[in-house]
Formats: structure tokens, C-alpha cells, sequence
């Protein structure tokens, strides 16, 4: 008897250009992969964070954006390489991570037995590379109230007036900010600024960052035995400025001499040369210093644009020499005024003296 239904159905068969060609293209699929498997492979180890595994054309880009130069480039990839240092791109972007590398790469290079010339110049280069990445850098972050402001913090007023004068913060409340009162009281009795008047309040943030606001007198009150002023918070802050060095309090002690440019003919053609004027000085106190600059407070002031030579102290037994010139004198009641020296001449030597107390890298 025959089942028709369960009839054994044909089979179909592969002919042998049917197999070549599914060989062929699983070839080719397996190809594709492995292509791909090794882009994602080569990708991943220039863009890997582990330590010493980056790019260095990515790295030489972001290091260009922060203008540093091809010899600050060559000598930080340098420093890395020989510190074997964890995530090379991480310098350019963390403030604490470039700190901790030149740092470890200053205690290395002082324990090398290099010619003392030698090292000032490196030296140079390393605080240079501090210095650009510091001032080119946009990962800081902007505030935007003073209520973060810590006491003590220095701030430059200018009344309605125009005048201007050196204060500090005594009090920061919920709301309201208290600064010294500068100066006295005038003849009558009464407060230099009364209530409700409009004040522009300056300072600066991290050493480089200056911000600016507008406020307006709320009253005055003694806070710790100082008469002070107490104004509206700054909550509609500008960053007006990022300079380009950072600053650093100091407050010791500055000798100014002042300098004559005195003209001479050497062989029948005039030569104009700076000369010391050691019998006039003026002993002020430094307030603050940085690589560009730096302000003295004293009772006796210089002419605006006068050249003069300024001999201090960063620490005891640490003598430095520079000069500069005159740009602006700040009034700080009761009869003193801050003088703004910006630095013209500064021997490496004494510039590397200089930043090793701002950015505290001397070992």
C-alpha cells in the first residue's frame, strides 16, 4: 500500500559554484570584522586612560590650544615619559595633577648633578609651561556670588566719586558683605558713603582671575574692632579679567631705588643708559608679587612712570633684584598708597626666585 502524503520529498543539492560562493562571502563578512575589531582596538589604545597610553598628536593639539610652545611640548613629554606618569592628558587639564608632575619633575632635576646655570633654565621652561597652561586654561570655575568669598579677602573699591581705595573682608553674612571702612570720618562727623549709595567692588580669585560687581551701602557696624562698611552681595559678578601670572600675598619688607636714564656719547653717538640712584630710596612694604609684577604699600610714593629698582626678600636669606616701572598708585588710608610696579628687567635667576614662592615648587 502507498502513502502519497508521506512520499519522501526531493532533496536539493548544492551544485559546487553554489558552495565557492558561500565560502566567498563569509570570507569576506569575516574580514569585515576583524578590520573592524582592529579599528575599535587601535581607537581605544590612543583614547585609553591607562597609565602611559595616549596619543601624542591628541596631546600636542590640546597642548597647542593652551599656547605652549613646541620646546615647552618637547620638554613636558620629556618629564613624562621619565616620571612614568599616569595619564599623560590629565596634565593639561588638572591643575593638581600639572602641579604634583613639575613639582616631582623639579625635586628629580635638583638631585641630578647639573651645572647651576643649567638648571635655571629649566627651571625657566617648567614654570613657563605652569604659566601658559595656567592663564590659557578654561576649566576653572566662574562664581558667581560672594557669598563664597572668605574673610580677609583683598578688594578694591571705587565710590560714585571715582575715587578708589584698598579695603579687605571683615564679615560675610547670609545678606550682607562687611569690609573695612577706609579712612576717617569727614569733618561733620558722618560716613563717607551713605546709605544707599552705589560702590564698584574689584578682586581677585585665584591668584589670576579678576572680577568686578556693583553694590550699595546697607550701614556701618564694628566688626572685631574695625569700623566696617556693610554693602549688598555681589550677585551679578563679571570675570573682567584673567591675568596672565598669578599673584601671591607676601608682606615683606621692599627697598625702591629710583632710576635716571642718563644719555652719554660713546664714540660721537649718543647712548641712552639706566643709572641707580642709590641716594634716593624709599622703604615700603610688598603686599602681593607675581611673575609680571608686583605692589608696595608705603607713606612716600613715586611719580606715576618713574623706573625704579625694587630689592626684597621672598624668605629670609633669599635676596632678589628687579626692575620695572611705575603703572598705578592705589590710595590706603590713612596716608599711605599702594604703588603698582609691572616688572621691565628681571634676571632668570631671580624671576625663578619669584615663582618658586608663588607656586611654592622650590624644594
Amino acid at each position: 500500500m502507498r502513502f502519497p502524503l508521506l512520499q519522501r520529498a526531493p532533496l536539493l543539492r548544492l551544485t559546487e559554484s553554489d558552495s565557492t560562493g558561500s565560502t566567498f562571502i563569509l570570507i569576506v563578512i569575516l574580514a569585515i570584522v576583524a578590520v573592524v575589531t582592529l579599528w575599535i582596538v587601535l581607537v581605544g589604545a590612543r583614547v585609553s586612560p591607562k597609565p602611559g597610553t595616549y596619543s601624542k598628536g591628541s596631546f600636542r593639539k590640546r597642548a597647542k590650544k593652551l599656547k605652549l610652545t613646541k620646546p615647552q611640548i618637547k620638554l613636558l613629554e620629556i618629564v613624562i615619559a621619565e616620571m612614568k606618569f599616569a595619564n599623560p592628558v590629565r596634565v593639561l587639564e588638572s591643575p593638581a595633577t600639572l602641579d604634583k608632575l613639575l613639582r616631582q619633575a623639579m625635586i628629580r632635576m635638583e638631585e641630578q648633578d647639573i651645572p647651576a646655570e643649567e638648571k635655571e633654565l629649566r627651571k625657566s621652561v617648567i614654570y613657563e609651561i605652569k604659566q601658559a597652561i595656567e592663564a590659557n586654561s578654561s576649566q576653572g570655575k566662574i562664581i558667581s556670588s560672594t557669598l563664597i568669598l572668605p574673610i580677609n579677602t583683598e578688594v578694591k573699591i571705587r565710590a560714585a566719586d571715582g575715587k578708589t581705595c584698598v579695603s579687605y573682608i571683615t564679615s560675610n553674612m547670609q545678606n550682607m558683605l562687611g569690609m573695612e571702612m577706609p579712612g576717617a570720618l569727614n569733618k561733620e562727623g558722618a560716613y563717607p558713603w551713605p546709605k544707599g549709595e552705589e560702590l564698584s567692588v574689584m578682586f581677585i580669585r585665584g591668584g589670576t582671575d579678576v572680577y568686578a560687581y556693583k553694590t550699595k551701602v546697607l550701614g556701618y557696624k564694628n566688626v572685631r574692632g574695625v569700623l566696617s562698611v556693610f554693602t549688598e552681595h555681589g550677585r551679578n559678578l563679571k570675570q573682567v579679567q584673567k591675568r596672565h601670572a598669578k599673584r601671591k600675598k607676601i608682606g615683606r619688607p621692599a627697598v625702591l631705588y629710583m632710576v635716571n636714564i642718563v644719555e652719554t656719547k660713546v664714540k660721537r653717538k649718543p647712548v641712552r643708559q639706566a643709572v641707580v640712584n642709590k641716594a634716593r630710596s624709599l622703604l615700603g612694604s610688598m603686599q602681593d608679587i607675581s611673575a609680571g609684577g608686583c605692589a608696595i604699600m608705603a607713606q612716600n610714593v613715586v611719580p606715576k612712570g618713574s623706573l625704579v629698582q625694587v630689592d626684597f626678600e621672598t624668605m629670609r636669606g633669599k635676596p632678589v633684584t628687579v626692575y620695572g616701572k611705575v603703572r598705578g598708585l592705589t590710595p590706603n588710608p590713612p596716608r599711605r598708597k599702594i604703588i603698582h610696579v609691572q616688572f621691565t628687567n628681571v634676571s632668570r635667576k631671580n624671576m625663578n626666585a619669584i615663582r618658586d614662592f608663588v607656586y611654592e615648587y622650590d624644594t
